[in-house]
């Protein structure tokens, strides 16, 4: 399976935490109920650095 940078998909600086969320949501349900692998947890937690990293962009203020 090719990751989402492979395939041409754009980086943290160009998506929104929902379009982030989405990614990760997809890539999961694509999983399936099988075990997982290291390279695919690897890529999860690539997703989810994306999506922290979108997130982080989106914020204008401090909590």
């Amino acid at each position: 399976m090719s990751t989402p940078s492979e395939q041409g998909n754009p980086g943290p600086r160009h998506q929104t935490p929902a379009q982030a969320n989405e990614a990760i949501r997809a890539f999961v349900r694509a999983h399936g109920d099988r075990p997982w692998s290291r390279a695919e947890l690897a890529e999860l937690d690539r997703l989810r650095a994306v999506w922290r990293a979108a997130g982080r962009a989106g914020m204008t203020t401090a909590a």
